[in-house]
C-alpha cells in the first residue's frame, strides 16, 4: 500500500456524507449519463433522502449538474478525471473542512506561533496535497463495480 494512503487513512476520518457522496460520484462515473437520484441511491445502497440532500451541495461546487424531466436527474458537470477527492470533500464538508486540527475544537489554517506547528502541518499539507492530486477518476478504477463500499 502506498505510504500516502496509509497516513492519509490513519489521521483522516471521512465522514459518512463524504462516503456517500464518493459511492454516488463513482456511480455516475461509470454510468456516464444522467441518473435519477433514487436510481443512484437503489444501487448503492444510500439513503434517497440522505443522498438528495448531498446533491444541491454537489450542484452549486460544480461537481454535479441536474436536469429535469424526462432523462433528466444528475451527472457529473466534468470529466471524473478533473474531480478531486479534496472537491468532493470541501464541497461536502465545507472549506474549512481540511483546516481541522487533531489538537484543537476550532478549524486553523496554521499558526507558526503553535508549539505543534512543526508536526502537524507538514503533515496536514502531504494530506491536502494527495487529496488534491487523487481524482474521482482514480478511485473509480481502484474499486470493483460492485454495489456498495
Amino acid at each position: 500500500m502506498d505510504k500516502k494512503v496509509r497516513i492519509w487513512g490513519m489521521l483522516m476520518r471521512l465522514t459518512l456524507s463524504t462516503k456517500y457522496a464518493i459511492l454516488a460520484l463513482g456511480e455516475l462515473a461509470r454510468r456516464g449519463s444522467f441518473a435519477s437520484v433514487q436510481e443512484i441511491a437503489d444501487t448503492m445502497e444510500i439513503p434517497q433522502a440522505y443522498l438528495a440532500k448531498l446533491v444541491p451541495l454537489l450542484v452549486r461546487m460544480g461537481i454535479l449538474t441536474s436536469q429535469r424531466g424526462r432523462g433528466g436527474g444528475v451527472s457529473l458537470a466534468k470529466p471524473a478525471e478533473m474531480i478531486t477527492l479534496k472537491e468532493i470533500i470541501e464541497a461536502v464538508e465545507g472549506p474549512t473542512s481540511l483546516q481541522d486540527c487533531p489538537f484543537e475544537l476550532s478549524p486553523c489554517p496554521g499558526n507558526p506561533g503553535c508549539p505543534l506547528y512543526p508536526v502537524w502541518d507538514p503533515l496536514r499539507e502531504r494530506i491536502v496535497e494527495f487529496l488534491s492530486q487523487t481524482s474521482l477518476a482514480e478511485v473509480v478504477q481502484r474499486i470493483a463495480p460492485q454495489k456498495g463500499g
